[in-house]
């Protein structure tokens, strides 16, 4: 065989193997970002048992079970859970349009060859393409016996224990808003996050009196769990008292997803309760343990980066003046021992108050509850004002990951929140 017969064949084969093969790897942003595909976009799939649903990809160059899940919501918007006061949105068993699903970045693969054998009907070829071009697939299945066993959220309901690949949280049983522990794998040094700390302060009829509502008064208790691979719920009956009495209860969901932790808060004021309070504002920040030498930096903030070592000085305080909007509230922290910390607020429906950071850097400064003192640092939001009445709703997004080095966070945040183009062609 001739030297040219030879070069040609490898050429071939290696164009067999698609142009997948030569895109550069996912970065450790997007490998781990969930994507979540709405039923409505999916056609094919409406109507379809959920059960027999499920989905594979190309790995290794074999049509493979990926890790998956649907996630079936009320019609508020949030995800079901059957006793709660909103009711479902669609039919229990099937496919409907509000109906999400979701699965992980990293798993789609190349495109697959429409003769590659696999158990089930192949319902659709779902195309992810990123800013540059590069495209990954994976594929919505019927009837397949094929699961992965892959679980990227691991949870224990008896335990209050979340793990993932990346950190575990170990909430308190008789209060979900407290925090028994929190570990990140990669983290050098003890444990770097005290607690996550929720404050309601007002005044009672009048500010001439004013209150400040911490853990201790505002109760979660866990109602129900959707444990899945990609993300995991749980649904809290949230109460607010004041004065032992009952003054908001709320719905809320924390969701747990392989590199973040997202609290989602709904709820309607009733017009007479929200008389009882004057001028109130909620705030929910996380509580760090000596973090010292950390760096803090915020959306619409100083360019320079605030220092954690035990004492407010004029850079932090300028920081606490920051003018924060829903479009722009990121907050970066970087404990620069291979953790870092960056949150956002999204506010939900037409609830729009204004909002301003919550920052605190002090040695000693005790706030109960909390395990460390110390508000090393103590950072998040405060939204500073309630409607007279109707919807209050917000979403606090939490990522940890390893460090983000020197990386521009007005680029890596966009990049957070991003998600490449989806196409759904039906096959």
């Amino acid at each position: 065989m001739s030297f040219s017969r030879v070069s040609a064949m490898l050429l071939g084969l290696s164009l067999a193997g698609s142009a997948f093969a030569l895109a550069p790897p996912l970065s450790a942003i997007d490998a781990y970002k969930v994507i979540t595909i709405e039923g409505e976009d999916m056609p094919v799939a409406l109507g379809q048992s959920i059960e027999d649903l499920s989905l594979a990809a190309i790995q290794d160059n074999v049509m493979e079970p990926v890790p998956f899940q649907i996630d079936q919501y009320n019609t508020g918007g949030a995800i079901y859970f059957e006793g709660w006061d909103v009711p479902l949105a669609g039919d229990a068993k099937k496919m409907d349009a509000t109906d999400k699903l979701l699965f992980l970045y990293k798993d789609a693969g190349a495109r697959r060859n429409p003769n590659d054998p696999y158990d089930g009907e192949v319902l659709a070829e779902i195309k992810l393409r990123d800013g540059t071009g590069v495209e990954r697939f994976v594929y919505l299945v019927k009837g397949s016996r094929l699961r992965s066993e892959e679980q990227y959220v691991r949870y224990s309901a008896e335990m209050g224990l979340v793990e993932t690949d990346f950190y575990s949280l170990r909430y308190n049983k008789s209060n979900h808003l407290k925090w028994d522990d929190f570990q990140y794998l990669n983290y050098v040094g003890e444990r770097p996050l005290d607690s996550m700390k929720l404050r309601l302060n007002a005044g009672l009829v009048s500010s001439i009196a004013p209150t400040e509502l911490n853990n201790d008064d505002l109760v979660a208790l866990p109602t129900g769990e959707k444990i899945g691979p990609i993300r995991t719920t749980t649904q809290l009956d949230f109460t607010m008292y004041l004065l032992k009495l009952p003054i908001l209860q709320l719905s809320l969901q924390i969701h747990h997803y392989p590199k973040s932790i997202m609290y989602d808060v709904r709820g309607i004021i009733p017009e007479v309760r929200r008389y009882l309070l004057d001028d109130p504002s909620i705030a929910m920040s996380l509580d760090a343990n000596r973090l010292l030498g950390s760096t803090i930096r915020m959306a619409n903030g100083p360019a320079q980066p605030s220092i954690v070592d035990g004492k407010v000085d004029e850079l932090e305080l300028e920081m606490r003046k920051t003018k924060m909007t829903p479009q722009q509230n990121w907050i970066w922290v970087s404990t620069k021992r291979n953790m870092d910390v960056v949150a956002f607020l999204d506010y939900l429906g037409d609830f729009n108050e204004p909002i301003s950071p919550v920052l605190d850097d002090d040695m000693t400064k005790e706030d109960p509850p909390e395990v460390f003192p110390g508000q090393l640092p103590n950072v998040g939001y405060r939204i500073n004002s309630f409607p007279m009445k109707g919807f209050l709703g917000f979403v606090v997004s939490v990522f940890v990951m390893d460090g983000l080095d020197d990386q521009d966070p007005t680029v890596f945040t966009r990049q957070m929140r991003s998600v490449p183009e989806i196409q759904v062609r039906p096959l």
